[in-house]
């Protein structure tokens, strides 16, 4: 079953059944198969945001498991699953819910596993995650922490750029010079999209 995306649950949010705006017309709309509660509505878009959390932590295991086999000095190692409480404003009813969402998570891998197909596989589970995440939420980041002493020596690529997604949403990559980052490794922290916290009728 494929999950609603973001901008799908603020239409639910949004929308809702009109008949909810007077008592006599309540139980009519609890009747009807479309008509979804103020509770049913909040539920779907947590849903949602659950959803991309399981897929962070899915995707930072899938990184770090990809090079467990490989020599310790080569291995990736899983960073902060962070989030954030966001509050969310029912355009209907006027009621605010503060709901749990992702904000970015994060996996340093080694320089040294660059050329190495395991390497590859970690970098394909973080890309595939920047782009889930743009397509729930509209755009993405990917950023990437660079020790100063690998720039300075140009073993890593400083470059930035935006790619699309296949339904063409942005993910954007910006890259950063990290003084208390180790030598040798790279940071990659992706991030969704913001949400609007205000959701007009």
């Amino acid at each position: 079953m494929r999950y609603l995306t973001l901008i799908t649950c603020a239409a639910l949010l949004v929308g809702g059944c009109a008949t909810l705006e007077n008592a006599s017309n309540n139980l009519s709309c609890k009747l009807s198969r479309d008509c979804q509660t103020q509770d049913e509505r909040f539920g779907k878009l947590q849903a949602v945001l659950d959803h991309e959390i399981q897929q962070a932590r899915a995707a930072q295991e899938q990184a770090v498991s990809a090079m467990q086999g490989l020599p310790s000095g080569q291995r990736a190692v899983a960073g902060n699953v962070r989030l954030a409480d966001v509050e969310i404003s029912d355009g209907q009813s006027e009621q605010k819910r503060k709901m749990q969402a992702l904000e970015s998570v994060s996996v340093t891998l080694p320089l040294a596993a660059k050329s190495r197909p395991e390497y590859t596989r970690a970098m394909e589970a973080l890309k595939n995650l920047a782009n889930e995440l743009a397509d729930s939420r509209g755009s993405s980041s990917i950023v990437v922490d660079q020790a100063e002493a690998d720039v300075r020596a140009r073993r890593v690529n400083t470059a930035t750029g935006t790619t699309q997604t296949a339904s063409g949403k942005p993910v954007a990559v910006r890259k950063n010079v990290d003084r208390t980052l180790a030598a040798g490794s790279e940071r990659y922290t992706i991030q969704p999209g913001p949400i609007s916290g205000q959701l007009q009728p």
